[in-house]
């Protein structure tokens, strides 16, 4: 009984420290689980959207390279019992401007994939096969208010074609996709004797392993793929994304464990004289201990509850406002429901008991570690929180960051770096109070010897050097939550100029166009007077066509893209964005020289390919082997983060027979006007009128748009983690303004006016955030370096240069020292009343 009454006594008499307290552990929660049910729900759907649109077949069959002729089908076919097939049904997928479309076989469909067949009325079945018959999910007739019987209108590579909607696909709940018969599709959208993949059932009893290895032996450069291994390629997609953001949301909840730090170390610094009695009455330590870690589990755990709450309600929003990616640009299509992962709850929950618990620990630690008199003696505010952070903890942490900095990334995650970087921040926390004696002791002794007579800046100065733990635990939470901001700020600032430069690199060229929003597709450019037509367009200097092609090197991840261009094999560095030197082929006289290719980092980190290395890239379509190329080199690549090669266009076309082009870049002479010039151009050739033309400056506005999209949710967690700090600011003045009552009553009866208060006050808040604003700007430096150049290579394949905004840090720098200040002085006056002075040295007599 006496438990719960001194408890809740204490929650009565600080309710609003309390409530800040709670709130702060709240929010980080709050951000934890929304991320964490955004990223499930999304990935759940996703999967299930991959099942469905598979046909829940049993595994894939697909070529690395993309489509493959239907020959090979055929060749399957003929063997499929021997390698452990029971059904096989080729699949033809293309993506249209309103609908995924996916072209089946109906026979075999029924067999390999039954969830994609359709249905139609009875008396219907001719429809199936109509050539102009389509069949629509439920939710692609929702999405586009459309009902069976209704005409389709569908683009496809700058071409519009009418299908009439036959029936539906009702094993395809919940998905916007639409089904045909594979023929017509093969017709009517592109891709005669074209197929995508091949659906397949294993026999009882076979194994994907047993099944890979029967479909190897048929040397066909084809893959199995199964289920688990697809399942793990889409997680791999958004997979380093979504544990930074993780990451991030877990900085909120770091900073407010300062804040519950904060109140529950002053708590029981107000409550030291009651439990220093307590004690001498009879209470025993761990009873006493007990009481300090409940006040912390109570706040914790409402607060953890309270964060589930608005986690779910703020995940809700996120997921029908940025969608499943949260604005990333991995997943698209249907808003994702709701997914609740309760054992995950559970555990955030728990992690939220445990942050109050950890906040309490060291404060409950030190009411308990001195004898119940020493308590009761004056000064010991001091006494109790020195024991909580000490120099040489700060020297083990330093080591021990360093040595997790160089250690490479785990399970292609960057958890070592991410551990270095927590390490470094418990080190500069624990280094603080030493910080802080040190600091203001050689400023009070250069002072004293400039200006004999005390005033303000010399009592703030004094009061800092004689009292260095407790004024280390007021701007703990600052230093960590700028800290952390600052490094954040570092490295979005370099990514952001580093992916200007590479823009700049990347897009030379005045003009650039898609083929694939042609609506003569690009069969035109095979006309051989059309590129004659080209060049003698008044204002044009030059053009350069490229390819662009999909290759799938590991089944468990996201495919690598293939970019075939122009290059000056003498001179690669002028056409790509290079970070190290060419390695020319040392080949030899009786053997042709290898094929030249420029890898991205993302290709040294997830597949080894090195330059001075000879690699094989999978047979392309109507090759009957693979192909050796030379890796001279490795670019910078931020549009890819999971692999690009590039190569000559002549030697891609040798090698792979594709005549089929992907888009155009256009050079114009000098003071060209673009729009003169594109309007000559579609008067020469027609095939240009409808065609789509971007100019360089609103390529790159539109890549750097997409930028701060991605990182809006990084510069939301950053403010927040600030604010936190601000209210540990003001609560930590409050209750210093309150342990201190005795000592500002002694100098107002000693002559001090409110004025002189105000000032003393004022620069102790200053010079003491000063410091700490200095401190953990350095340590985000730091951090930051181990962001730019450990956790990012770790987590997307990418290295860029470290640019810091001075402009940006000083103002933040300067924002933080007068809302500190500011909040020091409105916690103070609410705490420091002229008739709470008068009776404050009552309690010594």
């Amino acid at each position: 009984m006496l438990f719960y009454w001194l408890l809740s006594s204490t929650f009565k008499a600080q309710l609003g420290r309390w409530l800040i307290a709670g709130l702060a552990v709240a929010l980080g929660i709050t951000l934890a689980v929304a991320i964490h049910t955004v990223n499930r729900s999304a990935l759940s759907e996703f999967s299930r959207a991959l099942d469905l649109v598979n046909g829940q077949a049993s595994a894939q069959i697909v070529m690395p390279t993309g489509e493959f002729s239907d020959q090979l089908y055929e060749q399957i076919i003929t063997r499929q019992t021997e390698l452990g097939i029971r059904a096989v049904s080729p699949v033809l997928e293309r993506n249209t401007a309103q609908i995924r479309v996916l072209g089946i076989d109906i026979f075999q469909a029924a067999r390999a994939s039954p969830s994609l067949m359709p249905f139609v009325s009875e008396g219907q079945d001719q429809g199936l096969f109509s050539d102009d018959a389509i069949f629509l999910s439920a939710a692609a007739l929702q999405k586009l208010q459309l009902s069976v019987g209704d005409s389709l209108a569908l683009d496809y590579e700058g071409r519009t074609v009418l299908f009439k909607i036959a029936g539906t696909v009702p094993g395809a709940i919940g998905q916007v996709i639409a089904v045909m018969d594979l023929g017509v599709l093969q017709w009517r959208l592109g891709g005669l004797g074209r197929i995508s993949r091949l659906d397949v059932q294993l026999l009882n009893g076979k194994g994907i392993e047993e099944v890979t290895k029967a479909i190897q032996n048929l040397n066909l450069d084809v893959r199995l793929i199964s289920a688990q291994e697809r399942d793990r390629r889409a997680s791999n997609l958004s997979r380093a994304y979504r544990v930074n953001l993780n990451v991030l949301a877990l900085v909120a909840l770091f900073a407010g464990a300062f804040l519950v730090f904060t109140t529950i170390s002053f708590s029981v610094l107000r409550q030291q004289s009651q439990l220093a009695l307590l004690s001498i009455l009879g209470a025993s330590p761990r009873w006493i201990f007990s009481l300090v870690l409940a006040q912390a589990v109570v706040v914790a755990g409402l607060g953890g509850l309270l964060g589930i709450g608005l986690g779910l309600t703020l995940a809700f929003v996120l997921l029908n406002i940025l969608g499943g990616d949260l604005g990333g640009g991995y997943f698209s299509g249907a808003v994702p429901p709701l997914e609740i992962d309760s054992v995950a709850l559970l555990g955030f929950w728990i992690l939220a008991i445990a942050v109050g618990l950890l906040a309490a620990y060291f404060p409950a630690k030190a009411a308990t570690s001195k004898r119940p008199t020493e308590l009761l003696r004056a000064g010991s505010t001091e006494r109790v929180l020195r024991p909580v952070m000490h120099h040489r903890i700060a020297l083990i942490f330093s080591l021990a960051s360093l040595v997790l900095a160089f250690i490479p990334a785990i399970d292609d995650l960057p958890l070592a770096a991410y551990a270095s970087i927590a390490c470094l921040l418990f080190a500069g926390l624990a280094f603080i109070p030493w910080l802080v004696q040190h600091c203001f002791s050689a400023l009070a002794k250069s002072l004293s010897d400039w200006q004999k007579q005390p005033s303000p800046l010399i009592f703030a100065v004094w009061r800092l050097a004689q009292a260095p733990a407790s004024a280390a635990g007021l701007i703990a939470g600052v230093v960590a939550a700028l800290a952390l901001t600052v490094s954040m700020v570092v490295m979005v600032a370099s990514f952001r100029d580093s992916m200007t430069q590479w823009l700049d690199q990347v897009l030379p060229a005045d003009l650039y166009a898609n083929f694939k929003q042609s609506k003569q597709g690009n069969e035109f450019l095979k006309n051989p007077n059309l590129f004659k037509s080209i060049e003698q367009v008044p204002g044009i200097e030059r053009y350069e066509l490229s390819v662009q092609r999909k290759i799938l090197f590991q089944s468990d991840r996201p495919e690598v893209t293939l970019i075939a261009r122009p290059i000056k094999q003498a001179r690669p560095a002028q056409a790509l964005p290079l970070i190290s030197s060419v390695y020319p082929e040392n080949s030899s006289l009786n053997q042709p020289a290898l094929p030249v290719v420029y890898v991205s980092e993302a290709m040294v980190d997830l597949y080894d390919w090195r330059p001075g290395q000879v690699r094989t890239l999978p047979a392309f379509d109507g090759q009957q082997s693979p192909q050796k190329v030379w890796i001279a080199g490795i670019f910078r690549d931020y549009g890819r983060q999971h692999g690009a090669l590039i190569i000559d266009l002549a030697a891609y076309q040798n090698m792979s027979g594709d005549e089929q082009y992907s888009g155009i870049a256009i050079w114009l002479v000098n003071q060209a006007d673009p729009a003169t010039v594109l309007n000559a151009l579609r008067t020469a050739i027609p095939q240009f009128r409808d065609q789509e033309f971007s100019n360089r400056s609103d390529l790159r506005a539109l890549s750097l748009t997409i930028f701060d999209r991605s990182f809006a949710l990084t510069y939301a967690l950053e403010i927040t983690a600030l604010l936190v700090a601000l209210f540990a600011v003001a609560t930590g003045f409050a209750g210093q303004a309150l342990l201190r009552q005795k000592e500002y009553s002694l100098v107002y009866y000693l002559g001090q006016s409110t004025a002189q208060r105000t000032a003393w006050i004022s620069a102790e808040s200053g010079l003491l955030l000063g410091l700490a604003v200095i401190w953990g700007t350095i340590l985000g430096l730091l951090m930051s370096q181990i962001l730019i150049h450990r956790v990012n290579p770790q987590s997307f394949h990418w290295t860029m240069d470290t640019s810091v905004p001075y402009l940006a840090l000083i103002t933040l720098m300067l924002t933080l020292v007068f809302s500190g200040i500011a909040a020091a002085l409105w916690a103070s006056k609410r705490n420091l009343k002229q008739a709470n002075l008068i009776t404050a040295l009552r309690e010594e007599w």
